[in-house]
């Protein structure tokens, strides 16, 4: 099975830049290398035939007998020809070759031969021509190839020892343009997680000049969208925040009054009406309160005061706070946490955060029995765990229930206006976390991932 690092994108490119530089190389290395053989065998092909054609015309002109004399006058000298000439009858009348060789045929032009010469102990390859003459007599001529042989394999081994070069440049090439890709992409990536955990000033690098690569126009085009994004986010944050401030005034005075007609109202009917009227104010305030305290969240307000403290130990102390408040409706809150678990983190955050998920257990789960606050150490950090046994939720409804507002059936929407987990959701993001809901097999178990320390902020 292939790993899954070798089946992303940057691992494809460089698999197929490294293949084609290999292969361009070994095309480029075979070329050559066929080319100079072939140059080799034609510079023996065009001296054998010179010394074919010379010997012809000499038998032919001065008759076999006489050219005999020459040509072993002429052998007298050492060199890395090859002569034999025989008469009909087939006995040798001039030459250093002891046989003919067997198979060879007269006629031949050029062919290859092992042939062994009467001043050499071993055979040796030529490179041969038999020229046809007349009268039955024949005549073989050759030059060396030893020579030829010899360049050929130090051409080989040279071009193995290229081959192995172009391996390793290749393989080099290919891992620095990976990671040049790889640098250029994950440059993209942290801005883009930056900008989905809160931090919308984030900006991809830039050339400092015009034009560029594709890399280059893709930077300054997301550059461009996410300047306008934190515009737009941003006139339509001080559009809400304006909103909620105008409205949280009003209610203020309206809940004072609503307070103040239940203290002076007599018993009886119309109290219970004021009394529920101010319930639904404080509701109302509460939950304009959440959502601007996700507003400010998802802003990134809050991480100039990121402080490297004990996770654990905020767990402990909410599960004991929390404890008397479970007595009373029959739930046993209890704490695991591992000891120390240091986070970077916004305390008061994180703190409101766990307490909304402890709130959550308790209003919904408290059927169950068991409320579980867990604190406990990850391959990547640290993470906090609220686990209830009560009805929980679909894990088809996961998403509803992280969204603003988001109210799944009858019961949970008289509980609350469906903001306790997405600020909860909103401080792990800030915090460079996430929330994940999962299945208690039964019930829900709401965790938060916060990174390690030294990654965290």
């Amino acid at each position: 099975m292939v790993p899954a690092r070798w089946r992303t994108t940057t691992a494809r490119i460089t698999l197929i830049v490294f293949a084609a530089l290999i292969a361009t190389s070994a095309l480029l290395l075979g070329f050559i290398g066929r080319v100079t053989q072939d140059q080799l065998y034609a510079d023996v092909r065009a001296a054998v035939a010179a010394d074919a054609a010379l010997l012809v015309e000499n038998i032919r002109r001065d008759g076999p007998r006489r050219a005999a004399r020459d040509i072993t006058e002429d052998l007298r000298l050492p060199g890395p020809t090859a002569v034999l000439l025989l008469a009909p009858d087939g006995h040798r009348l001039a030459g250093n070759v002891t046989e003919w060789p067997a198979g060879l045929p007269v006629g031949r032009r050029f062919a290859s031969a092992e042939l062994h010469r009467a001043d050499h102990g071993r055979a040796e390859s030529f490179g041969v021509s038999t020229p046809t003459l007349d009268g039955g007599y024949r005549l073989l001529v050759g030059r060396s190839l030893e020579t030829e042989q010899r360049l050929t394999d130090t051409l080989k081994s040279s071009l193995f020892a290229a081959i192995f070069l172009a391996l390793v440049l290749a393989a080099l090439t290919s891992l620095i343009l990976a990671r040049i890709i790889s640098a250029r992409v994950q440059n993209i990536a942290d801005v883009a997680a930056a900008v989905a955990a809160g931090d919308l000033s984030r900006r991809v690098d830039e050339p400092p000049a015009p034009g560029g690569d594709a890399f280059d126009s893709m930077a300054r085009a997301l550059n461009a969208m996410l300047a306008r994004i934190e515009i737009l986010l941003g006139e339509i944050r001080m559009v809400t925040d304006g909103l909620a401030h105008d409205l949280r005034s009003p209610l203020t005075r309206m809940k004072a009054r609503i307070d103040r007609l239940a203290r002076t109202a007599d018993a009886g009917e119309p109290a219970d009406d004021i009394l529920a009227i101010g319930a639904e104010a404080d509701a109302l305030l509460t939950m304009l309160e959440n959502a601007l305290e996700i507003s400010r969240v998802e802003a990134g307000i809050g991480r100039e005061a990121f402080v490297p403290f004990d996770v654990a130990a905020l767990a402990r102390d909410l599960a004991d706070m929390y404890e008397p408040l479970a007595e009373e409706t029959g739930v046993c809150l209890t704490a695991a946490a591992d000891l120390p678990l240091p986070v970077m983190a916004h305390r008061n955050l994180l703190s409101r955060a766990l307490a909304n998920l402890i709130d959550n257990a308790l209003r919904y789960g408290a059927g169950g029995g068991i409320i579980t606050v867990t604190a406990e150490r990850t391959a990547a950090g640290a993470r906090l765990s609220v686990a209830d046994r009560g009805p929980g939720i679909a894990s088809a409804n996961h998403g509803i229930a992280l969204r603003r507002f988001g109210r799944i059936d009858a019961a949970r929407r008289a509980g609350g206006a469906g903001l306790g987990l997405s600020l909860a959701a909103a401080i792990a993001r800030l915090h460079g976390g996430t929330l994940t809901l999962a299945d208690n097999a039964p019930g829900l178990r709401v965790d938060i991932d916060l990174p390690h320390i030294s990654e965290a902020g």
